[in-house]
């Protein structure tokens, strides 16, 4: 079953900026993942690649985690979802049809070849528009995944996904923080 736990990181590393997030992708994607997380905020593992997210996110307990999902935190202001965080086993992307990306260019993390890809769109007519930042990575045992991180444009800011992005480590947070292979 999910061993999605997550505990408060207590210390922080500068961060690159990752890159803009354009309607057509994002320029200098991929620079910074793997930098680590800001003060205060939670990390939750995913069968080993772990992520963070700030305090008032909370993790999707394994109960609620759909097929193919390994770890989750979604953020909700006035009980609307307005940004998630998926860790999807695999690397298969869907994304929407007639949505244009740009891939990153390659980089490693944790040793391991990763790709990153970010686009805006908007999935119904009166719907607000998604920002969407795909990161495709390898766990600490080799098996692929997808780290999807979404939510309304008008709500998550850029600045907080490439945060999140810039988080993502391949080992398993434990004890004191310490990241295991």
């Amino acid at each position: 079953m999910n061993s999605s736990v997550g505990t408060t990181k207590r210390w922080g590393r500068a961060l690159g900026a990752v890159g803009a997030v354009l309607l057509l992708g994002s320029a200098g994607v991929g620079c910074g993942v793997g930098g680590g997380a800001p003060d205060g905020w939670t990390y939750v593992n995913a069968h080993g690649i772990a992520f963070a997210v700030p305090k008032d996110w909370k993790t999707v307990p394994a109960a609620g985690l759909s097929n193919g999902m390994l770890a989750g935190a979604v953020w909700k202001q006035h009980g609307d979802q307005v940004g998630e965080v998926q860790v999807l086993s695999g690397t298969k992307q869907e994304r929407p049809k007639g949505v244009k990306v740009k891939n990153s260019a390659d980089f490693k993390l944790g040793g391991k070849p990763a790709a990153q890809v970010s686009y805006v769109y908007r999935p119904s007519l009166d719907g607000p528009r998604l920002r969407v930042l795909d990161i495709t990575a390898r766990t600490a045992q080799g098996k692929p995944v997808q780290v999807r991180i979404s939510g309304t444009t008008s709500d998550l800011t850029l600045d907080t996904m490439d945060r999140i992005a810039n988080s993502i480590q391949v080992g398993t947070i434990g004890k004191g923080n310490i990241l295991k292979g």
